[in-house]
C-alpha cells in the first residue's frame, strides 16, 4: 500500500445504481487508489478492497466480528497473509444521534476517532430525501461532514459528503496538521464510515 499516492483531497464515490454496494477511491490527481465492494446477503458485514477497477487484486478485507449492531467491531486485515491493520467500531448508544467511530491500530490501541460535526445537518439531509421531486434536488446543497480527531480532540481530517442523482461523493481533506496517522488506515476508515453511515441512513 505504501506505493500508492495518497495526495489530498481523496475522493470516495459511492455508486447508487449498482446491485452490490461499491466505492471507488481516488486521490487528488484522479488516480485510482482502491475499488471497494461489499458483499450482499451476509449476516456479518464483509467488504473487500481491491487495487484495480476490475477487482482482480485484493488488498484488504474488512469484516464485522458479529452480526451488525452498535457493538460490532469491523476488523481490517491485509488480503495476503491476513495481517491486522486496524479496526473501526461505533461507540454504542451515543452513535444513535451523533456519529462516533473509534479507530484502533493493529494492536487494538486507540489511534483516532471519527465524529459527526453537526447531526442536525444529517437529519435535514435524510428528511429531504423523503420529499418527492424537490427533496433530492434541495438535498444536493446539504453537505454533512465528519471530523477525524486524535485523543486530545484535535481535528486532522474532514470528511464532507456531496451528492448527485447517481452517486454520493465523500471528500477526505487534510487540515494541515502534522499528525502521523497511517494513510492506509485513514483511507480505510473513511470507506468503513461510508458503509456504516449508509446502513444508518446517513449516506
Amino acid at each position: 500500500m505504501s506505493q500508492l499516492n495518497f495526495t489530498y483531497p481523496i475522493t470516495a464515490t459511492f455508486r447508487m445504481i449498482t446491485l452490490s454496494p461499491e466505492v471507488q477511491v481516488k486521490n487528488s490527481s484522479d488516480e485510482l487508489l482502491m475499488q471497494v465492494k461489499q458483499k450482499l446477503l451476509t449476516l456479518r458485514e464483509a467488504t473487500t478492497v481491491y487495487a484495480d477497477l476490475e477487482k482482480t487484486v485484493p488488498l484488504y478485507h474488512i469484516k464485522a466480528d458479529r452480526i451488525s449492531g452498535f457493538r460490532a467491531v469491523h476488523r481490517i486485515t491485509k488480503a495476503q497473509g491476513g495481517e491486522a491493520v486496524g479496526s473501526v467500531k461505533a461507540t454504542g448508544l451515543r452513535s444513535l444521534w451523533k456519529t462516533h467511530y473509534d479507530v484502533t491500530d493493529a494492536q487494538d490501541r486507540p489511534l483516532f476517532y471519527i465524529q459527526e460535526e453537526n447531526p442536525w445537518i444529517k437529519f435535514l439531509d435524510a428528511l429531504l430525501d423523503d420529499i418527492p421531486l424537490i427533496g433530492p434536488i434541495a438535498a444536493t446543497f446539504i453537505q454533512p461532514s465528519y471530523l477525524l480527531k486524535d485523543a486530545s480532540g484535535t481535528a486532522h481530517y474532514r470528511i464532507v459528503k456531496r451528492r448527485s442523482f447517481v452517486a454520493r461523493h465523500f471528500s477526505l481533506e487534510h487540515l494541515g496538521t502534522t499528525a502521523d496517522f497511517p494513510a492506509e488506515l485513514v483511507a480505510l476508515s473513511l470507506i468503513q464510515t461510508i458503509f456504516l453511515e449508509r446502513n444508518r441512513g446517513g449516506a
